[in-house]
């Protein structure tokens, strides 16, 4: 618990009258408390239009307050879904200061509230406010141009990706159903398998395919790793099949449901495209661009999407607070002489988390900072992930360092020295691992 911080933001909010706003799809909640935290009044709503922003929630403020001065009054808002972005960004244009209150909070203040986990409008706006009046909220502010667009990318990104993931199970699924034997002959995630699917999906049109002319695009689809040799496993196979037998109406419905999902997965393979290409073209202005990517193991990808998911690195001092906005801070189970299990709190940025573990499981293998981290563990406890995670906490450290030194990634010969010393041990140490399984 970072005890400084919040008495910095109790220590500014202590004078001001506190305006707490649940947010709605169409009408936002409001409570207005003055600093000793009582309301001033009942909670009113405001419409979430123009007329809502530019009147109604003014027209309200002016009756109960003598002047709302920016100085002396904040807004408090609840960042639930995407309800919150607009009105902050408006109020925040107003010149006013906006805290950001984490539905996390609201939830544990409820019951504080009037000793029930009752859930309305009205209660939840005084939360909200009671919330940000004990200090536990972050500030609202505007990013670059640059950052907004690299974020909104990294989003689109993601969300590509996991459309793309669940047409290629559909494939699979499909593919299982009819000819369960095909990845048997040909993996179903390369682009021979969807090359071929275009065209045959039945074991019986497979049999009747001309393998000799196939031979020629598959070869230049896989780029010869597949040819006749793998046509003629496939028509092998084909013809000891335990797939379901349609009928010839089934069979077209069949393949024109899969001409869909091979379309959909060359429209988002495309799109994943053009949106990588752009971020990583904004992302190289960034000067940590060079630094992440002079980690061997780090891509271009990796390292725009890291600096997306940042948004600005300037607000970071510390390797700690990566971890924390990431969700990858541990959470302690501590009570007199008991002390639990550590693990990370998953609570934070899910796509940075993800995209730091990426970058640890690759690091681990090149960077011996890194590396020596991961086999001290691992010789102590072989657990994979947990490791990796331990891990990022020594990548992030670099990271960090190499950025407030501005300068990329050098290898250190006593580093070198340390890690090959213990690569012999790990060795060792997986050699007697292996005689006892046997023994």
């Amino acid at each position: 618990m970072n005890s400084k911080r919040i008495k910095e933001k109790r220590h500014f909010i202590s004078d001001k009258i506190i305006i707490g706003i649940d947010p709605a799809k169409r009408n936002h909640q409001a409570m207005i408390i003055n600093e000793l935290g009582i309301p001033f009044c009942k909670s009113f709503n405001f419409n979430n239009s123009y007329s809502g922003y530019n009147e109604d929630l003014w027209k309200k403020l002016k009756t109960v307050l003598k002047e709302i001065d920016p100085q002396k009054v904040v807004f408090a808002v609840e960042i639930s879904i995407n309800l919150w972005q607009k009105l902050c960004h408006f109020l925040h244009r107003k010149g006013f200061t906006v805290l950001m209150v984490s539905p996390l909070y609201t939830k544990h203040e409820r019951p504080k509230m009037d000793n029930t986990y009752s859930k309305t409008d009205p209660k939840d706006a005084l939360a909200i406010a009671n919330c940000a009046r004990q200090g536990y909220f972050n500030f609202y502010r505007e990013y670059s141009n640059s950052s907004e667009a690299m974020h909104r990318l990294s989003i689109t990104y993601d969300k590509l990706k996991k459309h793309m993931t669940q047409i290629k199970q559909r494939i699979r699924s499909q593919v299982e159903l009819i000819f369960p034997e095909l990845p048997i002959a040909v993996d179903i995630d390369t682009d021979t398998a969807r090359e071929l699917l275009r065209r045959y999906l039945s074991p019986e049109e497979f049999i009747n395919m001309n393998i000799y002319s196939e031979t020629t695009i598959i070869e230049k689809v896989s780029q010869r790793q597949h040819g006749l040799k793998t046509l003629k496993r496939i028509q092998e196979v084909a013809a000891n099949s335990i797939g379901i037998t349609v009928s010839d109406d089934l069979l077209f419905a069949e393949k024109l449901t899969m001409f869909n999902w091979l379309n959909q997965y060359q429209l988002l393979k495309e799109q994943m495209k053009l949106v990588l290409d752009k971020l990583i073209e904004i992302a190289e202005e960034s000067p940590m661009f060079a630094i992440l990517t002079s980690l061997k193991g780090i891509s271009g990808i990796t390292a725009s999407r890291f600096i997306a998911e940042l948004r600005d690195p300037k607000l970071f001092t510390n390797y700690k607070q990566i971890e924390t906005f990431a969700g990858m801070s541990l959470k302690l189970s501590q009570s007199g002489k008991f002390t639990g299990y550590r693990r990370i709190t998953h609570i934070g940025n899910h796509r940075l988390r993800a995209i730091i573990y990426t970058m640890a499981e690759e690091t681990k293998n090149h960077i011996p900072e890194i590396r020596i981290r991961y086999l001290k563990r691992q010789m102590k406890q072989s657990r994979y992930k947990k490791n990796v995670v331990a891990s990022a906490s020594n990548m992030l450290k670099l990271i960090m360092s190499m950025f407030k030194d501005n300068h990329i990634y050098k290898y250190k010969e006593e580093s070198l020295e340390e890690l090959k010393q213990l690569d012999i041990k790990y060795k060792e140490f997986k050699n007697k691992k292996k005689l006892k399984k046997s023994a």
